[in-house]
């Protein structure tokens, strides 16, 4: 079975896309996948400067970033519903995802925040997304926040966050298999057949393999 790391920020839009593609992509592709939250904001502050998001700012391209989700959230069958807030405070929601992470349910956890905020509007990073969120996998909210504002959760989600950066990540969503690194949703399938290819007593021929389902690639966002 082929293994694949899901790196992602929770703020980011393309993100919803792969959040909700890649489960059934990796599935039919037989890929194993760690579902690994981080922080960009701050690999964007150290490696360009950048203190916002790379579309606020710049009203043209954030216009385009918007009719090019929809556009491609119709191409893939995905559900959308353009939030109306952007961007969202997201640092809690992180923490809660580490948290998920380190105790196997970031996968469940990740796909209904973002599922509540990209189909129902209920912001990510607001009490009722959150509370949402938890309550929809069983877990009792109020004990979850507080375990992921403890120091451990916090120190545990800025190692990811530099081990993230460590290994060249400097967008979401990002997939890596080893040291091999594909940024944006359009690499998905890229990413999975590369998993593929690379996993033990793999007999393809490498990474221009194609994942089942794979669509044609359209331009990186």
């Amino acid at each position: 079975m082929g293994r694949m790391t899901f790196w992602f920020e929770y703020a980011s839009t393309y993100t919803w896309l792969s959040v909700s593609r890649l489960p059934k992509l990796a599935e039919a592709a037989g890929v194993q996948v760690e579902w690994r939250p981080f922080l960009l904001a701050p690999i964007l502050k150290h490696q360009v400067g950048m203190e916002r998001g790379p579309f606020l700012g710049h009203a043209p391209k954030l216009k385009y970033m918007w009719r090019d989700l929809e556009r491609r959230a119709a191409v893939h069958g995905v559900p959308y519903r353009k939030p109306s807030v952007y961007p969202p405070n997201t640092l809690l929601t992180a923490r809660v995802g580490t948290l998920a992470s380190a105790q196997g349910w970031s996968e469940a956890f990740t796909r209904e925040v973002f599922r509540l905020h990209w189909t129902e509007d209920v912001a990510i990073g607001t009490d009722e997304n959150l509370k949402r969120a938890l309550a929809a996998l069983d877990r009792d909210p109020e004990q979850t926040i507080v375990a992921a504002q403890s120091d451990s959760t916090k120190q545990l989600l800025r190692a990811i966050t530099d081990a993230a950066e460590a290994l060249g990540v400097f967008g979401s969503p990002t997939f890596t298999i080893g040291d091999e690194l594909f940024w944006g949703d359009d690499r998905l399938e890229d990413a999975l057949a590369f998993a593929v290819a690379r996993a033990p007593g793999s007999t393809a021929s490498g990474a221009g393999t194609a994942a089942p389902g794979a669509a044609a690639a359209s331009p990186a966002p």
